[in-house]
């Protein structure tokens, strides 16, 4: 990865970045890594974009208790012992090393393929982001943050309150930009509602069919960045796809209600 952030840092060594930085640094690196991508709506192939791209180790295995709920998460030291689970479900201790990404099993199936895509992605956005970070921490001995754990994805709030918070908000929206890249997507988007007789270009939901007729856009551009429908919806919002109708709740736009519309 020849990409360099250029950028101004925090004293703890966590980057300033606005949204329109992260687009930034996204577009750069799909330009090294996928220049396809630019310009043809189509998947991210996330396996190649960690090992190949990044030089990741990549392991599928239980990061924690079954309670934490942990997704995945990327080793930022030379070396820690993670709780874990074996393939028969009894209590084990993995050893890992500087920049091994661990992925929940849980996310194995095809069902949650787009989740754990979306998974890979945000950790390698953590490797590319937040490695001075991490070493502040780590020169600092603050023994806690070795690990990025992660265990929510898709973030709507755009107001993070803490350090910890600003990496997961950094980190959440670069997956965002890599996979569904800015200009392909806002283009393609915009096509495709378009093509649903919605000639304005963009979403306002103010009845049931309207729902419907959004749940149909939204999951048939989530098909083609093979992202989740969630992921699709959030990006839609961010970009200024969906928008608020002022004589209608406003709950469709929520974070509590942004997978609430019914097939």
């Amino acid at each position: 990865m020849a990409v360099q952030l250029d950028y101004k840092q925090k004293y703890n060594g966590q980057f300033i970045l606005s949204k329109i930085d992260i687009e930034n640094i996204a577009t750069n690196v799909l330009k090294e890594f996928s220049p396809r991508n630019l310009v043809i709506p189509t998947q991210l192939d996330t396996m190649s974009f960690l090992q190949d791209y990044l030089g990741l180790d990549v392991k599928r295995k239980y990061i924690g208790t079954f309670e934490s709920g942990i997704l995945g998460s990327i080793v930022m030291c030379d070396e820690m012992e993670i709780p874990s689970y074996d393939e028969m479900f009894r209590p084990t201790v993995l050893i890992e090393t500087y920049g091994n990404v661990l992925i929940s099993p849980d996310l194995n199936s095809r069902e949650n393929a787009p989740r754990r895509r979306y998974t890979e992605t945000h950790e390698g956005s953590h490797f590319i982001l937040h490695k001075d970070y991490y070493k502040c921490l780590e020169r600092a001995s603050v023994n806690q943050h070795k690990l990025i754990a992660c265990r929510k994805m898709e973030l709507l709030n755009d107001n993070p309150k803490t350090a910890a918070d600003r990496v997961e908000w950094q980190a959440d929206y670069m997956a965002a930009a890599l996979l569904m890249p800015r200009d392909v997507f806002y283009d393609y988007a915009r096509s495709i509602i378009r093509s649903f007789g919605v000639l304005r270009g963009y979403l306002t939901v103010s009845s049931s069919t309207d729902k419907r007729q959004a749940f149909e856009i939204i999951n048939k551009i989530a098909e083609t960045f093979y992202v989740s429908y969630r992921a699709a919806q959030i990006r839609m919002i961010k970009l200024g796809l969906i928008k608020e109708n002022p004589y209608y709740s406003t709950q469709y736009v929520t974070p509590n209600t942004v997978l609430e519309i019914p097939p």
